[in-house]
């Protein structure tokens, strides 16, 4: 299971992203993150953007990338729907570091909501048995 959506939340919309890797959970929650608005089959990946993030932890740097996803899909109008984790590291006093690509369209698709932000309300990344779990809240 990459991703599922829960109803605990009514007003906000959470979602659970696993992966058995850092970069596949990252992934998944990008994923997952998206496809709260709209149906990420009906996108062709056709354009790509590199999206960088940094945190003081694993987390962190989740929340940051999931932002910045956002912030990229306000600013430059393309909806993503797949992404790339290319480099996940962490720098000796300066935290972790991480470069991806997004890849979607700027034709957006019929959105079901629109997704203003994600909180820190009940924000988790957590290893689990076989590799991690994400849990995340967005505001929509």
């Amino acid at each position: 299971m990459e991703y599922e959506y829960s109803d605990e939340i009514t007003s906000d919309q959470l979602f659970h992203a696993y992966g058995t890797t850092l970069p596949e959970v990252f992934r998944n929650a990008g994923k997952a993150l998206f496809g709260v608005m709209s149906d990420l089959e009906e996108v062709k990946l056709e354009h790509e953007i590199e999206v960088k993030a940094e945190g003081i932890d694993e987390q962190h740097l989740l929340y940051d990338w999931l932002s910045n996803l956002l912030l990229e899909f306000e600013v430059e109008g393309v909806f993503f729907a797949d992404f790339s984790i290319n480099l996940i590291e962490e720098r000796p006093g300066e935290g972790f570091h991480l470069v991806s690509i997004a890849k979607g369209n700027k034709k957006i698709p019929e959105l079901r909501t629109h997704v203003k932000g994600v909180t820190l309300h009940r924000f988790s990344l957590e290893r689990i048995n076989n590799g991690y779990r994400a849990t995340v809240v967005v505001d929509v």
